[in-house]
């Protein structure tokens, strides 16, 4: 009888697993799928390296740090090139570099002298007393709707491929809502937090593996060895005298605390026998669907190379994909030598349709839109894509509903506990920092 059972293998399941084998904790990962890492997939095919889910790892906090560490994958880091500074918004069909600074600010075209001068209203507006708030609410009240459309839309596009009239400004992006409900001033609140903020690393990076993001989930899943299960699922989950019952496809076992790490709609139907409130909440939390497109050519079919992170297409463009990232100019392994690849993001909130897209129309949408915006010479040399049918949870205007409810959940049976990024933020690196916060809690 293990001291946890762990269902799901995702970033935060074989984070807290790891942990809490690190404490001395006996535990047991159960994953249905043939491989560990959710919606963490590398390939390499042809030359090129394809991050079908993430596309980099954030380190902003020590827990990361420590994970990549323990795993022995410090040496194997590489950061993002200089050049991914580098970011771009769409506007009126030309790529606007994102200001990296006052000065950028002041002389960018991205937002016009009435936009810029509305900026300077933030200190002087009083903070909402709404408890919840869209985020184009929010941003509108605070930066004016050019901020909005030009800044806001796509920021939160290439974050949860949402929609900023349904994502909370409460749940969704934390620190701008507390920045105004402490500070009263949105500008304001974030230069002073930032100052008052400890500093726990010395600088943010961006960076990646040599064998991609994957190398990280594989160390953690070697790591483990046997304690964890793959190609078996947990089917069912009950009560029993020694906490609870958890079958699965190869048999049956027990264990006086379960940590479900799935997807919220994957958790629903699971716990209905615990707590049916909850399996309905679950339910509520939407996924919508983002197809990831990528795209390589020849060098010398771009007149210019595309050069930097990427570019964030506004909802107001009226174009038919998300965003392009410049992946091989982020990282120079993402790509063979003399060829670019390009990831192109579509679907999201915007158009949850995708779903019924066929794999050609998928790839020609993305393929006519490249050949738009970054006008290569000819087809692209290499095509492939992955369809996630649900991709990011939405902490829509509300989300305290289903987040209350699994504190209930907890609180109600001891012994479960529910972790993922449908919970305390959706990056790797929030992922890692909950899990490992909720391992030191059960050691």
């Amino acid at each position: 009888m293990p001291d946890v059972i762990i269902i799901g293998a995702g970033i935060s399941g074989l984070t807290v697993a790891h942990k809490l084998a690190r404490a001395g904790k006996d535990v047991l990962v159960l994953e249905e799928a043939p491989r560990a890492g959710g919606k963490i997939v590398t390939k390499r095919e042809e030359g090129y390296l394809l991050e079908s889910g993430p596309n980099s790892l954030r380190v902003e906090n020590q827990e990361t740090i420590d994970l990549i560490a323990e795993v022995g994958l410090t040496e194997r880091i590489i950061d993002a090139n200089s050049t991914s500074k580098k970011r771009f918004i769409l506007r009126h069909g030309r790529w606007i570099p994102l200001p990296r600074g006052p000065g950028e600010a002041i002389t960018t075209p991205l937002l016009s002298v009435a936009g810029k001068l509305r900026l300077l209203l933030d200190p002087f507006l009083p903070k909402t007393s709404l408890q919840d708030e869209s985020a184009s609410s929010f941003v509108r009240r605070r930066l004016g709707h050019e901020i909005l459309d030009y800044g806001a839309d796509p920021f939160i596009t290439g974050i949860y491929a949402g929609d900023p009239d349904r994502l909370s400004m409460k749940h969704a992006f934390a620190s701008m809502w507390q920045a105004e409900q402490k500070y009263g001033s949105l500008l304001n609140g974030l230069l002073r937090k930032r100052r008052e903020r400890p500093t726990v690393i010395n600088k943010t990076r961006i960076v990646s593996f040599g064998n991609g993001l994957s190398e990280l989930t594989d160390s953690i899943k070697s790591a483990l060895a046997h304690r964890i299960h793959l190609h078996t699922g947990a089917v069912g989950i009950e009560r029993s005298q020694n906490g609870y019952r958890v079958t699965s496809s190869t048999g049956s076992m027990e264990s006086p605390k379960i940590i479900f790490t799935l997807p919220a709609y994957r958790v629903a139907p699971m716990i209905e026998l615990f707590s049916s409130e909850l399996s309905k909440t679950l339910l509520e939390v939407i996924y919508p669907p983002v197809a990831v497109v990528f795209l390589g050519y020849a060098e010398n079919q771009f007149a210019k190379i595309p050069e930097g992170f990427g570019g964030l297409i506004p909802s107001r463009e009226k174009r038919n994909i998300l965003g392009i990232l410049f992946s091989s100019s982020n990282f120079s392994n993402r790509a063979p030598a003399g060829h670019v690849l390009l990831t192109i993001l579509l679907g999201g909130a915007r158009n949850s349709r995708i779903v019924d897209w066929d794999e050609n129309r998928i790839l020609g949408t993305a393929t006519n839109e490249v050949r738009d915006l970054l006008n290569p010479l000819g087809e692209p040399m290499f095509q492939r894509m992955t369809l996630w049918e649900r991709a990011i949870p939405q902490y829509n205007v509300g989300y305290d509903a289903i987040l209350n409810g699994i504190d209930r959940a907890e609180a109600e049976n001891p012994g479960l506990h529910f972790l993922g990024n449908y919970r305390g933020g959706i990056s790797m690196g929030a992922c890692i920092k909950n899990a490992t916060e909720l391992a030191n809690r059960l050691v």
